[in-house]
């Protein structure tokens, strides 16, 4: 159930009685963890929680603090339903919906269990548009809010298995997306290792590369701040900076096992309940760890046939590419796609750097030594600057997603609208394209309309200028329109928020 249109008072009602309910719990520990930008308090009602946060932060985490910025609290909630009733009752004009809503079900439904009736988000604008401040699930037995206000947040849960907190992702990554997140500051989806001070940032998304050279090289000297997870913050002189957050890496067996030799007081954590990859803690590597860390250049990884490892500067094609896979996955993985501000940050982080294109081999030994060899000559060369292109498009693993660079407004298309678009950018026409769909067994008929819809789409966005037509014949992918159910989709994100931001700068 979606909760909307509560009044402070209410919200703030709703977090006072969780204090309350937390004052008569005993405080089991407090530690700190220093991001850098960041000092955030972990307040713990639960002694269960302290190895697993201890596994995960070993290199931020601390016993004290001179002062702190923000304060999450977590605890073992084992009653998650009686959580639930205890909010509930804090929203008395609320209380009677959910007696409604259990009647309405039982009617329909013969029988409903209250777990399902008592799953609940609570929306609050100033906190997001698009994500819950307050999310009770009790069918899943956690419980998660943001006090941003108050610079306080919390969360509660039931399992606390290491299993549990493995698979779910690296422990507490969305409390601190959204504690880490300010002006000038975001958690971001990369990695970041450097040489002699010098910071490379690894502009891509999954599968390409950029974990294992980022893991061997630190295992090699490099200096590190993360293969995964990481801060990007600027200081006052608008100078980029890197901070790490966490001390674990994942690697695949095939990974560990060419890692093996360099892995050396690597602790195992776990198999992350998925059995594809392992979680190792890495602390006997911290002293090669490095906070508030120079940003100097961006490299835009990519696994190649060739027998050598070798680096160029980027095409301006290849740094939009570069561009759209390190916001894309990041705002994919703390769920922030239609924060139109929070692109245009990571955007005007990254733009101003020089980017350059690092095609790797199969041979990682040889890839991290090319690397080591760029960047001993780095600070001897010139790097040229290129401006972004207004449309930024990525099509990787037969997906595309594209940004709008003037409005931050991210697009994305299934497998099926991307493999029309590009016969498109090949040069075939919209009339051999649809010949073509004709074609394909069990193609709705709707097909001819939903290509112009479609290509008017793509034209008023501006992704599909002008193209010169060719001979290229349509190259259509059927199990590509069947696994999409025929359906040619362009997702926007964050154009509505764009438009908000168009009217106050407007004054209307």
């Amino acid at each position: 159930m979606l909760l909307k249109d509560l009044t402070k008072e209410e919200i703030k009602n709703v977090f006072n009685s969780i204090d309350d309910y937390l004052a008569t719990k005993e405080e089991k520990w407090v530690k700190y963890a220093d991001f850098g930008c960041k000092t955030v308090k972990i307040v713990s009602y639960s002694n269960e929680f302290l190895p697993l946060v201890e596994k995960q932060l070993t290199y931020v985490l601390k016993d004290s603090a001179e002062n702190f910025d923000d304060t999450l609290v977590i605890w073992n909630e084992l009653d998650v339903l009686n959580f639930a009733k205890l909010l509930v009752k804090k929203l008395p004009r609320f209380a009677m919906r959910f007696r409604l809503e259990m009647v309405h079900r039982k009617a329909n439904n013969g029988h409903v269990s209250e777990e399902e009736v008592y799953n609940f988000q609570i929306m609050n604008n100033e906190f997001s548009k698009t994500k819950p401040a307050i999310n009770v699930d009790t069918m899943r037995g956690f419980f998660s809010a943001n006090n941003k206000e108050n610079h306080k947040y919390y969360y509660g849960v039931k399992d606390l298995s290491p299993e549990e907190f493995i698979k779910e992702g690296h422990i507490f990554v969305q409390f601190l997306n959204n504690i880490l997140k300010t002006e000038t500051s975001n958690l971001v989806h990369g990695a970041v290792i450097g040489y002699k001070g010098n910071g490379i940032c690894f502009c891509a998304r999954g599968q390409r590369g950029k974990s294992t050279l980022s893991v061997l090289s630190m295992m090699k000297g490099f200096e590190y701040v993360s293969d995964d997870y990481l801060i990007l913050h600027e200081n006052d002189k608008k100078e980029l900076l890197s901070s790490p957050i966490y001390s674990i890496i994942t690697l695949s067996p095939e990974m560990y096992n060419r890692l093996y030799d360099y892995m050396d007081g690597c602790r195992f954590v776990s198999n992350n309940a998925r059995k594809d990859k392992y979680v190792f803690n890495i602390a006997n590597f911290h002293d090669r760890f490095k906070k508030n860390y120079p940003i100097k250049l961006c490299i835009f990884p990519e696994i190649v046939t060739d027998k050598e490892p070798s680096i160029r500067p980027c095409t301006a094609e290849e740094k939009g590419r570069a561009v759209v896979q390190i916001i894309q996955s990041t705002l994919m993985q703390t769920q922030d796609l239609s924060e139109n501000w929070t692109v245009k940050k990571l955007m005007n982080m990254v733009k101003d750097y020089p980017f350059y294109k690092f095609n790797l081999c199969h041979d990682i030994d040889r890839n991290t030594e090319f690397l080591r060899e760029f960047m001993n000559e780095f600070d001897k060369k010139e790097h040229n600057l290129i401006d972004l292109d207004k449309i930024c498009v990525d099509v990787t693993f037969d997906l595309a997603n594209i940004l709008n660079s003037e409005t931050g407004i991210i697009y994305s298309m299934n497998y099926f609208a991307t493999n029309v678009y590009e016969n498109m950018l090949k040069g075939v026409s919209k009339e051999d394209i649809l010949s073509a769909l004709n074609q394909i067994v069990d193609m709705p008929n709707t097909i001819e309309k939903d290509l112009d819809l479609f290509v008017n789409a793509l034209q008023d966005k501006e992704i599909l200028t002008e193209i010169k037509l060719t001979n290229e014949k349509p190259v259509i992918n059927e199990e590509f329109a069947v696994q999409n159910d025929y359906k040619l989709s362009l997702i926007e994100y964050a154009e509505e928020e764009y438009k908000e931001l168009v009217k106050e700068n407007k004054g209307e």
